[in-house]
């Protein structure tokens, strides 16, 4: 009893004191009532991700390539007017045809006329100046400075009626070759400057389809090399086209660009900015190892994909050769008989755990 008094005496004393004891004392209460109980991590069992794969297998392929590609005009330009003036007629109908030379607008040309007829003028009189000293000289009744002077104003008199030649002409917008008018840009009656453009022309007697060729294959195209070009327009019918140039310098894709001419007669027209396909036949067929395109993990440059093997699945790279279809031909890397993962590569790393939940014998099976 003595102790607790002489306790209860001292907290009487420093009340301070007691009051922080007391404070203390509630606040580890509550931290211990109200803490979360520690979680226990739970050992999950190691998951196998579900896959699907393909045997390799070889397969008979025959060493033809294509490629779609973009069909353009065999020329194309653009029609500018040389001269300033009113638009007195029109000629150049959107979807007329036109040879070549032949009158398009008509320009005002009064001035240009008139300019013309003044320079023909002076033209054949210093015609007739140069000749008239010219025999005058011969005959020693003039001098040689003034049979020169003659004939320096012919000179400058044929330069003038050249010039004015010139202007008259340029009030006749022709076209510049053979084709289809697809555009026109100027009314009758409107005034245009010289270097407007007026219309625009197109020549579809030939065209050209540009096509893009990886580095492995572009030595099978040169110049000259017999091509054939297909539509969907056209089902089961194509014509015959021919290598017209190759680029010598590759994009950053490392695939060159190549021309293919054509002629753009008969039933099957093409027309400009359409979509063809080039085919270039092989000769004969041969064995080759395919692997489906929908196994690679990466770009055709650097073609990658997993090989499963003992329940695990293995990044391995390989090297790629022409593509047939679907697949592609295999050059290195692979083997006949292994398994290729071609559904569920998404969630895969090197030497992830797999379970196969479909095999498929045809690697050309989709």
């Amino acid at each position: 009893m003595k102790s607790l008094q002489t306790i209860a005496e001292k907290l009487n004393k420093h009340k301070f004191v007691a009051v922080a004891l007391l404070a203390m004392l509630l606040a580890l209460f509550w931290f211990f009532q109200h803490r979360e109980p520690q979680k226990v991590a739970a050992v999950r069992p190691i998951e196998r991700i579900p896959v699907s794969v393909a045997l390799l297998s070889k397969a008979a392929v025959c060493d033809s390539f294509s490629v779609v590609g973009t069909v353009e005009a065999f020329r194309e330009a653009d029609i500018f007017s040389e001269s300033s003036g009113l638009v007195r007629r029109v000629s150049a109908e959107p979807g007329s045809t036109k040879k070549a030379g032949e009158s398009l607008f008509l320009l005002d040309d009064e001035l240009a006329t008139a300019r013309k007829r003044k320079a023909d003028v002076y033209y054949r009189k210093a015609k007739r100046d140069a000749e008239r000293y010219k025999n005058l000289y011969s005959e020693g009744a003039v001098a040689l400075s003034a049979s020169e002077t003659a004939q320096l104003q012919l000179e400058e008199a044929e330069a003038e009626f050249t010039a004015a030649s010139r202007k008259y002409s340029d009030t006749r917008v022709k076209a510049p070759f053979s084709g289809m008018v697809t555009a026109r840009f100027v009314e009758q009656g409107e005034l245009v400057q010289e270097g407007k453009r007026v219309a625009q022309m197109v020549d579809l007697s030939k065209v050209k389809v540009i096509i893009f060729v990886p580095e492995r294959q572009i030595l099978k195209f040169v110049p000259g090399t017999l091509l054939t070009v297909t539509s969907d327009l056209y089902q089961g019918e194509g014509l015959s086209g021919k290598v017209s140039s190759v680029s010598d310098k590759a994009g950053r894709d490392h695939t060159f660009r190549v021309e293919v001419v054509l002629q753009n007669s008969g039933h099957i027209k093409f027309r400009s900015g359409m979509f063809a396909r080039v085919v270039l036949k092989g000769d004969g067929e041969r064995q080759a190892l395919l692997v489906p395109r929908v196994a690679l993990v990466s770009g055709i440059r650097n073609p990658e994909l997993f090989v499963v093997r003992n329940g695990k699945a293995y990044l391995k790279s390989f090297i790629a050769g022409m593509e047939v279809q679907k697949q592609l031909e295999v050059l290195g890397g692979l083997s006949a008989g292994e398994s290729v993962v071609i559904s569920g590569q998404d969630e895969l790393h090197d030497g992830s755990d797999v379970v196969v939940i479909d095999q498929k014998r045809d690697p050309a099976a989709p």
